[in-house]
């Protein structure tokens, strides 16, 4: 089986016009938490495509089935997967000790964060414009 080039593998999740971001539980004691897509790290012997399913079940205890593959981006000198998935279920809960935070973002909100630099990896913005021309919006 040849290495997997990929760190990590995200899901953009969305429903209409807005985007979930979280914070992740290694940012605690960080005095200022950054937003980011949900997903992790890949595990020995998975794809991207299955590791980013796996951390949203541990995550955020949801299930997709359909992934919308946007492609890879650097982050600290290492490639990270993105996916994208619609979900129409609320999310009501998340595994507090992985998340810190969730909520839905409009993309000019995400627009601010990425100015006030409170993005975890900065290109979550560039991430959510692909998934957009992809869904031709």
């Amino acid at each position: 089986m040849p290495a997997n080039p990929y760190k990590t593998a995200r899901c953009i999740l969305y429903r209409e016009h807005e985007y979930l971001l979280a914070v992740h539980s290694s940012f605690w004691g960080v005095r200022r938490q950054r937003w980011g897509i949900p997903g992790g790290q890949i595990e020995w012997g998975e794809t991207p495509d299955i590791a980013v399913r796996r951390e949203l079940e541990e995550e955020l205890s949801i299930f997709v089935n359909d992934l919308i593959e946007i492609g890879p981006f650097t982050y600290k000198k290492s490639l990270h997967m993105v996916y994208a998935a619609e979900v129409n279920e609320p999310i009501r809960t998340w595994d507090d000790s992985e998340l810190l935070d969730v909520r839905w973002f409009r993309e000019e909100a995400v627009q601010a964060l990425a100015d006030d630099k409170a993005l975890h990896a900065a290109y979550e913005l560039d991430a959510i414009r692909a998934l957009k021309q992809k869904l031709g919006r």
